[in-house]
């Protein structure tokens, strides 16, 4: 084995190990300590790849945020028009929030005391969000679902969309409410596509 494969394989067990204790603990109460015992190696390995467990917490975020968007983008890739797409994303992001749940609140919570990784967690899932939304409002427009909207109101739509999603979800996660989740967001979605007016 490499050294680079080895670096790689002992980074990926310090952030497993490290997603359980902050799942079960939090962010506040895990220590350096307790991840170098879970994974079973001293301090020191762990300060070799990680400077301090606010870098844990954001590589473990951005891992899990990886994986939820590889599973939005594939459910998304297997339907054939703008508005199953759009369903398909809102559907399989409700998924994947559900199974990250524990983590997610954690986030919620505790990212309150760590401005700076919380900005650039929420910048970075905000813009894959909103360009993965954008993509299927630019193909409802090219396949004629959706009317001719111009990049400015695209893009709008899409910031919308995606904060409209996200009040819903940290209402619903904070209250505890996850079996409600999909039920609400495919209501939003309806009324999306087909508005609050009756025809």
């Amino acid at each position: 084995m490499t050294t680079l494969a080895k670096d790689e394989v002992i980074k990926s067990d310090i952030l497993e190990e490290a997603a359980k204790l902050f799942r079960h603990y939090g962010l506040q109460k895990t220590t350096m300590e307790d991840i170098a015992r879970a994974v079973g190696k001293g301090k020191s390995t762990l300060y070799y790849y990680y400077k301090n467990k606010e870098e844990i917490f954001d590589a473990v975020i951005r891992k899990e945020k990886n994986m939820m968007f590889r599973n939005i983008q594939e459910s998304v890739s297997r339907e054939d028009s703008a508005v199953k797409k759009l369903e398909a994303f809102t559907r399989s992001k409700m998924r994947e929030i559900k199974r990250m749940t524990t983590l997610y609140q954690v986030v919620a919570s505790e990212l309150k005391l760590c401005n700076e990784l919380e900005t650039n967690i929420r910048r970075n899932y905000d813009c894959t969000e909103i360009e993965i939304l954008k993509s299927i409002l630019q193909y409802g427009v090219v396949t004629g679902e959706f009317p001719n909207y111009d990049q400015q109101d695209i893009e709008m739509l899409a910031f919308l969309l995606v904060n409209a999603q996200r009040g819903v979800e940290t209402a619903l996660v904070m209250d505890q409410k996850l079996d409600e989740i999909g039920e609400m967001m495919d209501f939003l979605v309806s009324i999306l596509m087909n508005g609050i007016r009756r025809s």
